[in-house]
Formats: structure tokens, C-alpha cells, sequence
């Protein structure tokens, strides 16, 4: 079992870290459930897991610092679990929840904790001017939230079992579960504050305040507001475009008298 258990956390914490390699959607449940069949000699059973985790899971989706629950968790340690018990899907959905949840909570600790910890250390870097030293501490300190916290989750979820895990999630105070869901919905308010401190301007601000109202007051979803953006840009774009050719052609004019 401790093999077993060191190869998942592996799978795992690769997966996890799917910034190291530009992002190529290793976290889905599809892959890390493939992944995690092949190091346990059933890669069939991964993927028939990994189709009926990833049919859970296809709304969820990270987008900036929305929260969703770890499906990238659920896939690794809710596949050995069902390959090592033969439980088969049935295993696989039933611990898909508690152990998802379980990993979000993870992710909110590490966001909270780790990654300002790390951070402030990169700042004192960059005050120093020192970006060489700034750079390590960014890359040791995402190597350390993404594969070694990960890695510990999956191999101490498979060591002690599912029965262990189970009671660990039930046995969290609902006091701890309700902070880490409130500090949860503060993240989203925090990351698109210090967007708009980087992006807002006088010319930028009023498009702002539009999608606002539109989807605040008037009620339009997201798709829509973002087509009508889309829209609004390509006629800003025309218009530019129409008057450098004017200018263009005044220029010539000129010059020709």
C-alpha cells in the first residue's frame, strides 16, 4: 500500500501542477483518472472512472479565484480508491464529493496561508531589486503548494484509507467550514480589485460601470454582455481604423499641393 499510495501522490501533484507546463488541462478528471490507472496496472478502469468523474465535474471549471470543488483531487485519490477496493463507480461517486470538498478546502488554506507567506517574500525581493531572487522563491514557493501539498493529500488519503478520510471531512467543525467558505467568496472580491487597479483608467472605466449596469440591473448573463464587448470593441476597432486612413488620405492630398 505504501508504493500505491507514493505513486498516486505522484500522479497528483503533477497534475497539480499543471503550471509548470503551460496549462494543458492534466487536472481534468479524465486525465489525472487515466494517470492514476496506468501507476495502479488497470488503465482501462481509469478511464471508464475518469469519463463518469469528468460527467460530475464538467460544469466546474477554475476561472480566476472561483472556487469549485478539487475535481483534479477527486479524480487521482477517488480512482485508486475504486481500483484498490474494486468498488468500481460506485466507490468512485460516492467519495467524489467529500474528497473534492476536501481538496477545495486545501486550496483555500494554501491560497491564504502558503502563497501570502511566499508572496511576501518575493515582495522583499523586489524591494531590494533583487527579481533573480524574487523569480526562485516564486518557483519554489508554486512547486511547494502545487506538488508537495497535493502529494501529501493523495498519499495520506490512500495510506489510511477511505473510512479515514470520510470522518476527517464529518469531523470538521462547522464553524471551520463556514470561515474557509466565507474567506472563499473574498477571494473573487480581492482578485478583481487588483485587476481593476491594474487595467481601470478614465477611458476604461466607463465600460466598466456599462457591464456592471447591464448585468446588475438589467439582468443580462455573461454571454451576452461579453458578445455586446465584443461587438462594442470591433466598431472601436473599425472607427479607429477608418480614421488613420482618412488621415491617410489628407496626408497624400496635401502633399500633393
Amino acid at each position: 500500500m505504501l508504493v500505491k499510495a507514493l505513486l498516486v501522490g505522484l500522479v497528483l501533484g503533477f497534475c497539480k501542477s499543471e503550471w509548470m507546463y503551460a496549462f494543458p488541462m492534466t487536472g481534468r478528471p479524465i486525465v489525472v483518472s487515466t494517470l492514476t490507472g496506468l501507476v495502479l496496472g488497470d488503465p482501462v478502469q481509469g478511464v471508464i472512472l475518469g469519463s463518469i468523474l469528468e460527467l460530475m465535474f464538467i460544469g466546474a471549471f477554475n476561472v480566476g479565484v472561483a472556487l469549485y470543488p478539487d475535481y483534479t483531487s477527486a479524480g487521482a485519490i477517488c480512482t485508486a480508491f475504486a481500483i484498490l477496493t474494486g468498488g468500481g463507480k460506485a466507490v468512485a461517486t460516492a467519495l467524489a464529493v467529500p474528497i473534492g470538498l476536501l481538496g477545495a478546502f486545501i486550496f483555500v488554506g494554501i491560497k491564504i496561508m502558503i502563497n501570502t507567506t511566499f508572496g511576501q517574500f518575493m515582495l522583499r525581493a523586489l524591494e531590494n531589486d533583487n527579481s533573480k531572487k524574487a523569480s526562485r522563491i516564486y518557483i519554489a514557493g508554486s512547486f511547494f503548494s502545487c506538488f508537495i501539498i497535493y502529494f501529501i493529500y493523495a498519499f495520506v488519503c490512500i495510506y489510511v484509507g477511505s473510512g479515514a478520510v470520510e470522518a476527517a471531512v464529518n469531523a470538521i467543525p462547522k464553524v471551520v467550514i463556514n470561515g474557509l467558505t466565507t474567506s472563499a467568496n473574498l477571494l473573487p472580491a480581492i482578485g478583481f480589485a487588483m485587476l481593476l487597479q491594474m487595467i481601470i483608467s478614465k477611458k476604461m472605466a466607463p465600460f466598466f460601470f456599462i457591464g456592471f449596469i447591464l448585468a446588475a440591473y438589467l439582468n443580462m448573463p455573461t454571454i451576452a454582455v461579453t458578445l455586446l464587448a465584443v461587438m462594442i470593441v470591433l466598431i472601436l476597432v473599425s472607427s479607429q481604423n477608418d480614421s488613420i486612413v482618412a488621415e491617410e488620405v489628407m496626408g497624400g492630398d496635401e502633399n500633393e499641393f
